[in-house]
């Protein structure tokens, strides 16, 4: 997301990695979709969500899973 609080890796249409800043940590959230509003989310993710949402590379995402410390995942 453009705030930079939240970010988000689709593995598929059913599942997907938050990395969410929460104050100066990061927790991972691991969800499987399967309501409709998630799945709905899940598109609107792909899709940019009107600008909303932001591509990032690999080494950006690597670079934030690396703040995650142990015991702070969640799903």
């Amino acid at each position: 997301m453009r705030d930079g609080r939240h970010v988000y890796r689709i593995e598929s249409f059913d599942r997907f990695t938050e990395l969410q800043r929460i104050g100066t940590r990061w927790v991972r959230h691991t969800v499987q979709v399967t309501m409709y509003p998630e799945m709905l989310r899940v598109r609107d993710m792909i899709a940019g969500g009107d600008g909303l949402y932001e591509p990032m590379t690999a080494s950006e995402w690597t670079f934030l899973e690396d703040q995650v410390s142990s015991g702070n995942e969640k799903g």
